[in-house]
């Protein structure tokens, strides 16, 4: 199994590579399904199964229409953020600190570059397997920054884990956004106890080794 980051403007998207075909993870701004699609030319592989969605902002499911619509491939989302999805929402939540402005700052680029809705066709509960799509990896619920985000755990012991943290040069806590501030808490401190190996974030294409994590 490996993991391939890929810089999609706001945001990172991640392309998991095994052998039971390719699982999108993520897909940045809207307009980078290009930057996706030759990144599995770069790897000869073109059976991508799924498109997992770790929750419903702008700068994580942007350019899930685009791909959908060029690739066929079934995108899906905890149940709690589907009408997200479905409606072309960005819901900001409780602003902290400077995230007081991404608020302009979204309105802003959605006049200018709008986010296109999109049809979850998948949508995965808590404890829900990703084997049907070749992939063995677990569904986590990890509400707090979107009602509806979601974790991967993959079974060589990689988490994946959106903006329920942050990461700058080091990981850190999130303390921007937040729809519920406890809720956001309390996942990541469940995410901490199952002691990953490594944790991908949402900004960044640096793994975070286990002992940085587990002590933010």
């Amino acid at each position: 199994m490996q993991i391939h980051p890929i810089s999609c403007g706001l945001g990172y998207a991640f392309l998991i590579e095994s052998e039971g075909g390719l699982v999108l993870v993520d897909c940045g701004s809207p307009h980078q399904e290009k930057k996706v699609l030759a990144a599995m030319d770069a790897l000869g592989r073109h059976d991508l199964k799924l498109i997992w969605i770790t929750h419903a902002h702008y700068d994580h499911y942007g350019s899930a229409a685009a791909l959908h619509a060029q690739t066929g491939v079934p995108i899906g989302v905890h149940p709690a953020d589907s009408e997200a999805l479905h409606a072309g929402r960005s819901d900001l939540g409780i602003v902290r600190g400077v995230g007081h402005l991404f608020p302009l700052g979204l309105g802003i680029a959605k006049v200018f570059v709008p986010l296109p809705p999109v049809k979850p066709e998948v949508l995965l509960e808590d404890g829900a397997s990703l084997m049907d799509y070749g992939l063995a990896a677990q569904v986590f619920h990890t509400p707090g920054h979107t009602p509806g985000h979601s974790s991967l755990w993959l079974e060589d012991g990689t988490l994946i884990i959106g903006d329920l943290i942050g990461q700058k040069k080091r990981a850190c806590r999130q303390t921007l956004l937040a729809t519920d501030w406890q809720a956001l808490e309390e996942s990541l401190a469940r995410m901490q106890a199952l002691k990953p190996c490594r944790v991908y974030s949402g900004h960044s294409p640096r793994a975070i080794p286990r002992e940085e994590f587990c002590n933010l």
